[in-house]
C-alpha cells in the first residue's frame, strides 16, 4: 500500500546536526529505509523490533548510527524529521557488540566491520568522509530534500575542513545516484555487496567527491549549519 504524501515546502526545511533530545523514532525509521536488503535481513522483516532496537541504541557512544554521526534535515513547522545523512570519519570509534540483538553470526560481524573500515581507510585523513547512509522520508521523496540536506552538508563540511567524500550505492537506484552526480560526486567503481535476504550479491557503485568538484551555486554560500562537527 503506497503510503500518504506528506505536504512539505523545501523552504521550511532546516538542516543541523542530529541532537540527543531529536526524535529517535524518527530517526531510526530513516536508517530502516536506508537498506532494502541489510536491515530486513538483520531484523527478521520486524520494523518495529527494528525502530526499537535503533531508537534505543543511537544515543550508545561505538554504535555506527550514533547521534554525533548523523546529520538531520527538519520541517521546522512541526519539528518532524524528513531527512537523513550518516557520515563517518577516521575518528569514529566501531566498538560495539551487535550480536545480542540482531540476526548475525560472527563470520558476517567480521565481514560488515572489515567493509566500514576499508572504507574508512580509504578516507583516512582528517579531511576526508565516508557517507554511510542518506534517506529523505519516503512520503517526501521527489521535494529536492535530499538535495539539500546533502548539499548543504557538503558545503559546510568543507567550511571547517573536511574535502573527500566517498559513499555507496545501489547500482539501479537511478534516484539516489542522479542525486549524487548533481552534488559532482563521481562513479568510481562497481563492486559486490552483501545482499542480507536475498542471499546472493548485490551491486554496488562506489562515488567519490573531492573539494573543487561541482557544487550547485545555491550550496555556495554555505550558510550556517547547526551542530558542524569540528
Amino acid at each position: 500500500m503506497e503510503k500518504e504524501s506528506y505536504e512539505v515546502n523545501l523552504d521550511d526545511i532546516v538542516c543541523r546536526r542530529a541532537k540527543s533530545t531529536d526524535n529517535m523514532a524518527e530517526i531510526a525509521t530513516l536508517i530502516y529505509q536506508t537498506d532494502p536488503y541489510i536491515y530486513p535481513y538483520w531484523f527478521e522483516n520486524n520494523v518495529d523490533n527494528a525502530i526499537k532496537f535503533l531508537s534505543d541504541k543511537i544515543l550508545m557512544p561505538g554504535f555506527i548510527f550514533n547521534f554525533e554521526n548523523l546529520y538531520v534535515a527538519i520541517d521546522k513547522n512541526n519539528n518532524k524529521i524528513v531527512g537523513l545523512v550518516v557520515a563517518l570519519d577516521p575518528s569514529v570509534n566501531l566498538n560495539f557488540d551487535y550480536m545480542p540483538y540482531i540476526k548475525i553470526n560472527d563470520n558476517y560481524k567480521i565481514t560488515i566491520e572489515k567493509y566500514i573500515y576499508e572504507c574508512i581507510s580509504d578516507i583516512m585523513n582528517n579531511d576526508s568522509m565516508y557517507i554511510m547512509n542518506c534517506a529523505v522520508l519516503e512520503e517526501c521523496r521527489g521535494r529536492r530534500i535530499g538535495t539539500k540536506l546533502l548539499g548543504h552538508f557538503i558545503s559546510n563540511m568543507e567550511k571547517v575542513g573536511f574535502e573527500n567524500y566517498r559513499l555507496d550505492c545501489l547500482l539501479h537506484n537511478l534516484r539516489a545516484k542522479n542525486l549524487y552526480h548533481s552534488l559532482g560526486f563521481k562513479e568510481m567503481e562497481e563492486v559486490s555487496g552483501f545482499g542480507g535476504y536475498i542471499k546472493e550479491p548485490v551491486e554496488v557503485v562506489v562515488f567519490k567527491r573531492h573539494k573543487g568538484d561541482y557544487l550547485p551555486n545555491e550550496f555556495q554560500k554555505r550558510e550556517k549549519y547547526e551542530g558542524i562537527k569540528q
